[in-house]
């Protein structure tokens, strides 16, 4: 290459490089955009009232003797704004005591089966009354601790957590739905019977076989726990606004309900009004 073209193809590259420098120095033209975002969550609140006011909702009785019975009717209502998926259920028991001295879970046992169950009813603000039984099946208290009672409950009754049945499960107001849950707002009646068996075996004195069990107590716990749904998939094509979650129903981790609208599921995954 000559001298010529090489002193050339310098210039022709300082020019260029003069060129850049100078367009970024006096560029002047700009823009911004922002996008706002708001995120708010929600609320899980699962209260346990009286059918009505001044009846007691809890099975706190002394003196008892068998052929008793004792019935409570309670309601489950969703306070939250989240639907409920399912109320859980599961019972435990201690502090066994006969007269004022402590005594084993084998005693405890024994004594708690004395008690049956005779009605676990779940009635819905519709009217149905809907048993956790399979039919001719009843169990006592001792098997509700245990949570062997479970094998004589209905499979739509038992809840996705080991060991607990749910209170709420496949029961929903709208005929087409095949899920059920507790919306934001909606109330369930739980209607629980206990007996004192009435056993009138005798041993080889002539005594009652239930003569045992006289001056005893156990403090019987009901523990319930609310669950939410799964979570909702919004998409991008998908509007804003509230998340359908006050009456969600169907998102089971295969159906989702329509995240654009409050509108209630069908149990197809889509949504209708009302």
């Amino acid at each position: 290459m000559s001298i010529k073209k090489k002193l050339g193809l310098g210039v022709a590259s300082a020019a260029l490089g003069l060129s850049l420098v100078g367009g970024g120095t006096w560029a002047a033209f700009n823009d911004t955009a922002t996008i706002n975002n708001h995120f708010a969550s929600g609320t899980l609140d699962l209260a346990v009232i009286a059918k009505k006011d001044g009846q007691p909702i809890n099975f706190d009785l002394s003196n008892m003797k068998p052929g008793d019975s004792v019935e409570r009717i309670f309601t489950l209502k969703n306070n939250g704004t989240l639907a409920i998926k399912e109320v859980l259920f599961n019972a435990t028991a201690g502090n066994f005591k006969i007269g004022d001295k402590t005594a084993g879970e084998g005693d405890m046992h024994a004594f708690l089966s004395q008690f049956q169950v005779d009605v676990f009813n779940v009635d819905r603000s519709t009217g149905a009354v809907n048993s956790i039984y399979n039919p001719n099946e009843v169990a006592n208290l001792s098997e509700f601790v245990k949570g062997t009672y479970l094998n004589k409950v209905k499979p739509s009754y038992k809840g996705t957590v080991a060991g607990t049945l749910n209170l709420t499960h496949l029961i929903s107001p709208y005929p087409d739905s095949v899920e059920g849950g507790l919306p934001a707002g909606d109330l369930d009646d739980v209607q629980i019977k206990i007996s004192f068996i009435d056993n009138d075996e005798k041993d080889a004195k002539g005594e009652y076989k239930q003569n045992i069990f006289q001056n005893n107590k156990v403090d019987f716990k009901f523990n319930l726990e609310a669950t939410q749904w799964d979570g909702v998939e919004v998409r991008s094509t998908d509007g804003n606004g509230e998340v359908n979650n006050g009456v969600q129903y169907s998102a089971d981790g295969v159906k989702q309900p329509d995240p654009r609208t409050k509108a209630k599921d069908n149990g197809t995954g889509e949504a209708v009004t009302d």
